[in-house]
Formats: structure tokens, sequence, C-alpha cells
């Protein structure tokens, strides 16, 4: 359970990221199967980390999700994703915890599509989560191991922008090398 100072942070955290949330998913990163990008910003005992992948990489279709086995698929996604702290491994060492998980589906959805489209439209549909990970000792969050690889087969890279301490650095991790040392 929070404190209350700890929650009034995480809430202020949380209000302050929103238009960033908005902004990012209107002017989004390019639509590259295989390729997700994730955002990581730190300010004292937490991290807000926000992943947007092709929805190709993460259930192998794009499109709406039409048979109840499609539909399946996309309900065990979200729940695997509504877990990032068994995607994203942390060092025990910094008591890292969930304090919240927001996972959307944009793009065709899972219903059937009932507009006509041309063959020659692509239908485009992303992932997008939203997190919010509370730490007891952030100074112990040295490295972060990738597991989003070994759950999601069709992933083959994320490319991160993180800030912390006012600095912002990219870097690309990839199935081959899922490891980021901090």
């Amino acid at each position: 359970m929070l404190d209350g100072a700890l929650f009034m942070k995480c809430a202020a955290i949380a209000l302050m990221l929103t238009p960033a949330i908005v902004l990012s998913q209107v002017q989004g990163p390019a639509h590259e199967h295989g390729t997700g990008y994730v955002d990581i910003a730190f300010s004292d005992q937490a991290f807000t980390l926000s992943l947007n992948v092709p929805s190709a990489d993460i259930i192998g279709f794009e499109g709406p999700a039409e048979t109840d086995d499609d539909r399946a698929q996309v309900a065990v996604a979200v729940s695997d994703l509504s877990k990032p702290l068994g995607l994203f491994v942390l060092p025990e060492e910094a008591g890292c915890v969930t304090a919240s998980a927001n996972v959307t589906l944009t793009g065709e959805g899972l219903g059937q599509d009932n507009t006509t489209k041309s063959a020659d439209q692509d239908q485009h549909s992303d992932f997008l989560a939203d997190y919010l990970i509370q730490c007891q000792d952030i100074t112990a969050l040295v490295n972060i191991r990738f597991a989003y690889f070994e759950r999601f087969e069709n992933a083959q890279k994320l490319i991160l922008q993180v800030t912390r301490s006012g600095q912002t650095r990219t870097y690309e991790i990839t199935r081959n090398q899922p490891d980021l040392a901090m």
C-alpha cells in the first residue's frame, strides 16, 4: 500500500505524463514489423515505461480479431503485457513493483471489420502500454533484461529512449542482445 505522500507524487507524475502519452499516440513512431518503441523516464523512486509495438509482433496478425482464437490471443497478450515486471526484468535489490499498468490495442480492434478497404490499403494495429513502476532503491536499478523477446517471438528489436537525471539517451535492444546496462 502506498503512503499518502508517495501516492500524491505518483499521481502528479501520471498527470504530467498524460499529455506526452497522448501526443506520442497522435504522432507515434513509424509502424515497422519486428520493431517496437519504448520510452523510459526516471524520477525519484519511480519510473514510467511506455511501449508502442505493432500487433503483429505480439499476436502474429494485424487487423480485426475475427475468430474466437484471435480474440483469445488478444486477451492473453493484454494479460501478459499487463505484467511488465515479467517482461522487463529488474534487479531484485531495487525492490520494484508495478504501481499501474494500462494496455490498449489501437487500430482495427477486436471486432469484425465492417468497412470496405481496397486490397492495397494496409491494416495496422498497435499495442500501447503505459506503466508506472515504484522502486524502494532506484539506485540499485543498474540493468534491465528484456524477457519481452522470450515471450513475443515476432519481436526483433526495441528502440529505447531513456531519460534519467535530465539526460536522454537512445538504445537499441535486440532479441540477440536483450540486456540494457545503465
